[in-house]
């Protein structure tokens, strides 16, 4: 009878526990959730070719932004679908477009002197190819939520 209430007590111990744990886990992921944030436009370098990039990637980046709470909030913002359409359809385009010149910017960044320069242009770079990636990520969904709003109209 002892052996069978330590194995028990044991048990009901190692239940607790994971239970526990996987309930700290549970949270850690509802907080890194809660504090995914817009991405913040680096300041300018003073290198024309990599400011110009940045600002280009910021800019879409930002349009998209915008694109994604007006479809969030379609009861109050059931605006021109179409427009939106074919405004996604040309940021992906456009991202595209810069995704592909990021290597040439990046390389041209590597070369600017004195190097603290280059490692200001460099990380401006990467933050711009990062929220260009957010963009390109967020366009299908965006333009699956026009197609389901555009059946329910």
């Amino acid at each position: 009878m002892k052996k069978i209430t330590k194995i028990l007590f044991i048990a009901l111990f190692i239940t607790g526990v994971s239970t526990e744990m996987y309930a700290q886990k549970a949270e850690k992921t509802e907080k890194k959730e809660k504090e995914a944030k817009p991405l913040e436009k680096p300041a300018a370098v003073g290198h024309a070719a990599t400011d110009d990039f940045v600002t280009s990637s910021f800019n879409l980046y930002k349009k998209n932004q915008k694109i994604t709470e007006t479809l969030s909030d379609a009861a109050n913002n059931a605006g021109d679908l179409t427009a939106t359409k074919t405004d996604l359809e040309n940021q992906s385009k456009e991202v595209a477009a810069l995704l592909e010149k990021s290597s040439t910017v990046l390389t041209e960044a590597k070369t600017i002197t004195p190097k603290t320069d280059s490692i200001k242009a460099v990380k401006a770079i990467n933050l711009a190819t990062k929220a260009l990636n957010e963009t390109q990520k967020a366009i299908p969904g965006q333009l699956e939520q026009i197609k389901n709003q555009e059946a329910k109209n």
